[in-house]
């Protein structure tokens, strides 16, 4: 017992040292938030009118029915999702960039040669990224769900909020898994860089946020829903656009026989096209936990390897 109740504190201990040098960094900090002003700047400029418009202009008679605030509410919760979305990995890629400090100021050394257990140090980096990465998220949805109300009137019952926040938790929990799986063989801060410029660069194509991932050949759908940060994006469009997609199916009253939120619900990505299966919510949530189990056992072999010195 003695036993356990150090280990857990050696582990809460190093969890709080590394969120600690991951906030000092603000230059850090402000780049993990890089891709979602890049989205916001793209989609004030672009994004907006060209969906809202052409969505708008598809309706034909429903036009008298739907109005173009509605469409607007609409895409705004495709926004909100692919902010959030894109967030829970830019922050978790920049989170791990202590693991990696530690390995390049040979910080890692100190743990290998103390009786600290290897699963102490992977837990403390999982759980200080993700905690991190949760925090910085949550943050972001707080104002996302405030706009959507403030905008569109938007509001979302309790259990649906607590759905959602649950689905950061769970994104930010698989993609820093995900991601820790790359960044255990980085020993180099300036590899980091490299690599996360790359992920910054790809992974609003990746999940959707940039344009809906629909608009993609089916192949190339299946390879990006295939990664477990797709799986999170397309759950959080599942709740977040709900509320707008209710609206506006009940101002049609079912004039259309519920033709436009199918619609709506295809074009923006709502379900997820994987070998020309149609993956809802149930899928999303099965997969997103299958992939937290691998790679938290990835993860732990990982580091049994990486952690042998010669």
């Amino acid at each position: 017992m003695p036993g356990i109740i150090k280990e857990l504190n050696t582990y809460r201990g190093m969890t709080v040292r590394n969120i600690k040098v991951y906030a000092k960094d603000r230059l850090a900090v402000l780049l993990s938030m890089l891709t979602q002003i890049i989205i916001l700047g793209l989609y004030i400029l672009f994004l907006k009118d060209t969906y809202t418009g052409s969505v708008y202009d598809s309706l034909g008679a429903l036009q008298d029915i739907i109005t173009r605030a509605d469409i607007d509410t609409l895409v705004n919760s495709w926004l909100v999702a692919g902010v959030v979305g894109t967030s829970v990995v830019t922050v978790a890629l920049n989170t791990l960039s202590v693991m990696v400090g530690d390995k390049q100021e040979k910080i890692d050394y100190d743990y290998n040669a103390t009786s600290v257990k290897g699963r102490t140090v992977v837990f403390s980096y999982l759980s200080g990224a993700v905690a991190t990465t949760f925090i910085m998220s949550s943050i972001l949805l707080t104002a996302g769900l405030v706009f959507l109300h403030l905008d569109g009137g938007i509001s979302f019952e309790a259990g649906e909020v607590a759905k959602i926040y649950g689905l950061v938790l769970l994104g930010s929990l698989s993609s820093t898994l995900v991601l820790m799986a790359f960044v255990s063989f980085f020993r180099k801060s300036s590899t980091l860089s490299s690599f996360g410029i790359m992920v910054s660069a790809a992974i609003g194509f990746v999940i959707g946020a940039y344009i809906p991932v629909s608009e993609f050949s089916k192949n190339v759908q299946t390879a990006v829903n295939l990664v477990p940060g797709s799986q999170i994006a397309g759950a959080m469009r599942n709740v977040l656009m709900n509320p707008a997609l209710e609206k506006i199916n009940s101002a049609l009253g079912g004039v259309d026989g519920g033709q436009f939120v199918d619609n709506a619900k295809e074009l923006f990505a709502v379900n997820l096209n994987i070998f020309d299966f149609s993956a809802g919510m149930r899928f999303m949530m099965m997969y997103s936990a299958a992939a937290v189990a691998v790679f938290l056992v990835i993860n732990i072999v990982l580091y049994r390897f990486s952690s042998k010195r010669k």
